[in-house]
Parts: C-alpha cells; structure tokens; sequence
C-alpha cells in the first residue's frame, strides 16, 4: 500500500505571502486547519496507510499524533524539504511513496484516488494552478526516490523517465497567496475545517475590507 508523506513548515513561517493581509496568528490557524482538512482526506482513502507527517513544528507532531498520523522529526532550521522526505521515505515500510503538500484544503478522496490511478506510471506529478510547484508526488519505486521540491519542481518531477502529469483541480490549487485564498473560499464544502476557520476568523471580511481601503 501506498505511504503518504505530509511535508508541514514550521508554523511560525507558514503561508508568509498573504502578509500583510492576514495576520501571524490567522495565518498560523490556516495551516493547521488545511492541514487538518488533507489528512482527513488521505485518511479517507482505502488503499493508502496512515499519513506519515514530516515537521520540525512540535504542535505539528502533537495534532498529527492526534489524528493518528505517524510523526518524522524534521530537525529544526534545516531547511532541506527535499533531505527531509528522503529520510522520512527510509523509515517507513517498502512500498510506493505519495507526497502531498499540507496546504490543498479542496483535496478529496476522490481526487487521491485519481493519483492513485495514474501512479502505475513510475512517477505522477500534480503541478501546482501556476503550473510551477508539484503539489502531489506519487514514485512508485522507494529505492530511487529522489524528489526535487523548491522552485520550479513541477518540470524537474516530470523530466523522470516514464513520469505522468495528472491534472487534478481539487489538487491543484494550493494557498499560498491571497487571491488563492479567495478562489479556495468559494468552492470549499462548508464542513471542512478550513470552512470553518474562515468563517470563525472572518478573513474573507477582513480581505474585503482591506481590498476597499487600498
């Protein structure tokens, strides 16, 4: 069966570019509530095992441990993403290896499973809605996994013999700037935590309102 890797940044330097739109704090609960939202996802799909979350944040591992995720200890300040899911894919049993990145709160089942899919092929590569990022890896061979996340790391994904693109809508839209933020809000069913984190917060008011006074 298939391992989910789930890459979280530390929470204090999460989604950095809707600044200064949006708060630390709100900035802060976002993350974990996509989070939250992609690993009930992961978790809905049969054929996977349980998420493996790869962090150096300590409330991170604590809500991972929560919602029964297996926790790797990123070591703080490293800054290498792509060390990090290497080390993590060693410690898990043998078998194909599926990152997905923690900020997709229109991930579903449905769509994993179209991955899943697709990733018969040696590597599956969900770009990210700009075309530059990859959003979802599948690597169907533990042994040469080699993943290039960072700038661009759609193109060096797909440059893998034998590797596919999977357009994946749900998937492809990562939250990173404050228009993502606005095309999410409007398609986001609204029982996901995600939904319910912008509702508690009002950000979209308050993105409204800082709109109008710029």
């Amino acid at each position: 069966m298939p391992v989910p890797l789930v890459p979280v940044k530390a929470l204090a330097e999460a989604k950095g570019r809707l600044a200064p739109q949006v708060g630390p704090l709100p900035r802060r609960l976002l993350a974990i509530a996509m989070f939250e939202d992609v690993v009930a996802a992961l978790q809905a799909v049969p054929a996977l095992q349980a998420p493996v979350v790869v962090s150096p944040d300590r409330e991170v591992w604590r809500r991972a441990d929560a919602l029964g995720c297996r926790v790797v200890e990123e070591p703080p300040g490293a800054g290498d993403l792509n060390g990090a899911l290497r080390s993590a894919a060693a410690t898990v049993d043998r078998g194909p290896l599926l990152v997905v990145a923690a900020d997709l709160p229109l991930a579903s089942a449905a769509g994993l499973q179209r991955v899943l899919a697709a990733a018969r092929a040696p590597v599956a590569v969900v770009p990210s809605h700009d075309g530059g990022g990859t959003n979802v890896l599948a690597w169907g061979d533990p042994a040469s996994f080699a993943p290039s996340f960072g700038p661009d790391s759609a193109a060096r994904h797909l440059a893998v013999p034998g590797a596919v693109r999977v357009d994946e809508p749900g998937l492809a839209l990562d939250v990173d700037t404050v228009e993502d933020l606005r095309l999410v809000a409007g398609r986001l069913d609204p029982d996901l935590v995600t939904a319910r984190r912008l509702r508690d917060l009002d950000m979209l008011g308050a993105l409204t309102g800082s709109t109008e006074e710029a």
